[in-house]
C-alpha cells in the first residue's frame, strides 16, 4: 500500500472561480475568473528498466483525450499543488525535497525552504499566505512563500505527520490539518492548533463548496468521517467501509450531494445523497486501488479517478461507467483544478 497522499486548493479555488462563495470572492480577487485546468502531481512508477531513460515525473496538465503535458522540473514526488487565490501567478508545490514556489505562473521555480522541510505531503494557500504539511508537521509562510516557519504548537510531536492541509474557504486564517493524530484545527493561520474529533490517522480532509460547514475526512483503516459544523465534531459514515483506508475525497462543487472517495481495495466509493449512503463503483476500472479523485470544475457531475499504476479515468454517471484518460503506469498523488499557466 502506498503512503498516504494529500490534496489540493480545489474547493477554495472554485469558490473564487465560479462564485460559490460570492462575498469571499469579492474581497479576495477582482476581475473575471480565469478558466480552470486539471493538473496532476504524479510519478511514472511502472515498467522502469534499469539503465533506461527515465520519463518525466512531477507536475502534469491535462490537454484532452488521453494527452498530458509535463510542466516545470522533473520530480519523483509532487504530492500537492495549489495557487494563491488572489494572485494566480503564485504557485506552490509539495515536493519530497521541500516546498517549491513559482511567482510567474509556473515558468520558473525555486525551493525557499531549508533542509528541515522535507517529505512535504501537501500545500494550501490563502491570499498572501502559504501552508505546508509534511512528515514532520506544519510549516507556514506569511509572505507569499518567501520564508517558512515551523507551526506545530498544539500538535503532539509524535502525531505531526501531516498528510493534508486545507484552508477553510469561508473563514480567513482558519486551517484544517489531517495528521497521524486526527484532524487539527487552527483559527490563527496555523500559529496554534487544537484537535477536533477522534485520535485516528487521517489521510485527507475536504470542504463542500455548497455548504462550507460540511467537511469529509478519509482515514487509514477507519473509513470515512463527516462533519456538519465546520470540522469541530466528526461522525463516522459509510459503515460498510469502516475498516477501509481512504486516500482522497472530493465533493462536487455544484452539487454537495455528490461525494466521492478513493480507497484501497474498494476503488471509488460514491455518495449521491450527501453522505447518507455509499456504494463502491469499481466496475470498468482495471484496479480496485484508487489513490486520487476529484470532481470536474467545469463539467457538472464529471468525476476523475487515478488508479494505482493503471491509468486515469473519468465518469459522467457517478462511477457506473468509466472512460480511460491516459497516464497508465503512474501513481497520481494529487489532482487540482487551477487557473491556466504556460
Amino acid at each position: 500500500m502506498p503512503s498516504p497522499r494529500s490534496r489540493r486548493w480545489y474547493p477554495l479555488a472554485l469558490a473564487f472561480a465560479v462564485g460559490a462563495m460570492p462575498a469571499l470572492a469579492q474581497t479576495a480577487v477582482s476581475g473575471p475568473a480565469a478558466p480552470l485546468r486539471l493538473y496532476a502531481g504524479l510519478n511514472k512508477s511502472k515498467g522502469y528498466v534499469v539503465g533506461a531513460k527515465l520519463s518525466a515525473s512531477g507536475l502534469h496538465r491535462f490537454e484532452g483525450d488521453t494527452t498530458w503535458t509535463h510542466l516545470g522540473w522533473s520530480n519523483p514526488r509532487i504530492s500537492g499543488v495549489t495557487a494563491d487565490p488572489a494572485d494566480r501567478s503564485r504557485m506552490y508545490l509539495a515536493a519530497g525535497n521541500g516546498v517549491m514556489v513559482s511567482r510567474d505562473g509556473g515558468r520558473a521555480w525555486r525551493i525557499p525552504t531549508d533542509w528541515r522541510v522535507t517529505e512535504v505531503q501537501d500545500v494550501a494557500a490563502e491570499p498572501g499566505r502559504g501552508y505546508a504539511g509534511s512528515a514532520y508537521g506544519v510549516w507556514r509562510s506569511d509572505d507569499g512563500g518567501g520564508t517558512w516557519v515551523e507551526s506545530n504548537a498544539g500538535i503532539p510531536e509524535m502525531k505531526r505527520y501531516t498528510q493534508d492541509i486545507e484552508v477553510d474557504a469561508s473563514t480567513p486564517l482558519r486551517v484544517l490539518a489531517a495528521t497521524d493524530g486526527g484532524v487539527y484545527v487552527s483559527t490563527d493561520g496555523a500559529r496554534s492548533w487544537r484537535r477536533a474529533g477522534p485520535d485516528v490517522t487521517v489521510n485527507d480532509v475536504t470542504q463542500s463548496a455548497s455548504d462550507p460547514r460540511v467537511w469529509y475526512a478519509g482515514t487509514r483503516e477507519r473509513g470515512l468521517m463527516r462533519s456538519g459544523d465546520g470540522g469541530e465534531t466528526w461522525q463516522s459514515v459509510a459503515p460498510r467501509f469502516n475498516t477501509t483506508t481512504f486516500f482522497s475525497i472530493s465533493v462536487d462543487p455544484r452539487d454537495g450531494r455528490r461525494v466521492a472517495a478513493a480507497s484501497w481495495g474498494h476503488g471509488v466509493v460514491v455518495s449521491t445523497d450527501g453522505g447518507r449512503t455509499w456504494a463502491a463503483r469499481t466496475r470498468g476500472l482495471p484496479s480496485a486501488n484508487v489513490y486520487a479523485v476529484i470532481y470536474d470544475a467545469n463539467r457538472p457531475g464529471r468525476l476523475w479517478a487515478a488508479t494505482v499504476e493503471a491509468g486515469i479515468f473519468t465518469s459522467d454517471d457517478a462511477g457506473r461507467t468509466w472512460r480511460y484518460a491516459g497516464m497508465n503506469g503512474t501513481l497520481v498523488f494529487d489532482f487540482a483544478f487551477l487557473p491556466d499557466f504556460p
